[in-house]
């Protein structure tokens, strides 16, 4: 049965097709019969084409095929990850920052991401109960110049934008309720990658091995039952 209406489809794009070449080839762009040709040729392939798309997508075993060709893992699907910003700088995290009982960040400098996100930190550490931990490159550590070299800064710059950082979280902290609990960390070692940690929630943006700043892609991860993602961070430090 699935294969007469894959045949019956089919047969309704072709004839569209064939339909859109008689016209071109045969009919005056002037007469009536141009337009009307035109119209009905479209109708049928639309007609056969999401016809056709509606059976492979509701056929479990056409979809999974689709998935191989597009070679789409269902370990994608396992992993948890929902979702993908080309740009990290796209991605929201007011949500998440408000919202989350335990927070754990890793970054660079993250200067831009707490200066953008100081509203919600405000909230969020004025909630008891909640706990957020900062790390950051210590400036004083052996990986900094090298940081200020990959990024095209100088040392003396990277190290105040650092120390920028820590100093912004403890004003937001003053301009807050100061009930959450607030603890900030330099790296010995140095992250390949951004990464914030929830409850819930996992997001990771990867660096760029190249000199200069560039655009960085962003991933989320979600929590799925019986696989849980959250675990300690003292093991990446």
């Amino acid at each position: 049965m699935k294969i007469r209406y894959y045949v019956i489809f089919s047969i309704l794009c072709l004839m569209g097709i064939i339909l859109l070449y008689v016209r071109a080839a045969n009919i005056d762009k002037a007469s009536l019969w141009y337009t009307m040709i035109g119209d009905l040729a479209s109708a049928l392939l639309i007609c056969g084409a999401v016809s056709l798309l509606q059976e492979i997508f509701t056929n479990d075993e056409s979809y999974r095929k689709i998935m191989n060709l597009f070679k789409v893992s269902e370990a994608v699907k396992d992993s948890g990850l929902t979702d993908i910003k080309t740009d990290s700088n796209d991605y929201n995290f007011k949500d998440l920052i408000r919202n989350s009982e335990n927070f754990y960040t890793i970054m660079n400098d993250g200067l831009r991401w707490v200066e953008t996100n100081s509203p919600a930190l405000i909230e969020r550490f004025s909630h008891k109960g909640y706990s957020t931990e900062f790390y950051f490159v210590d400036p004083e550590g052996t990986f900094a110049p090298a940081l200020a070299t990959k990024t095209a800064r100088e040392l003396q710059s990277l190290k105040e934008k650092i120390n920028q950082s820590v100093q912004t979280i403890k004003d937001t902290y003053e301009r807050s309720k100061k009930h959450g609990v607030v603890k900030i960390y330099y790296l010995k070692n140095y992250p390949t990658q951004s990464l914030f940690y929830t409850d819930s929630t996992v997001i990771v943006t990867t660096y760029q091995t190249s000199c200069g700043r560039n655009i960085v892609p962003l991933y989320e991860y979600r929590y799925s039952k019986g696989k849980p993602i959250l675990r300690s961070i003292s093991t990446m430090i």
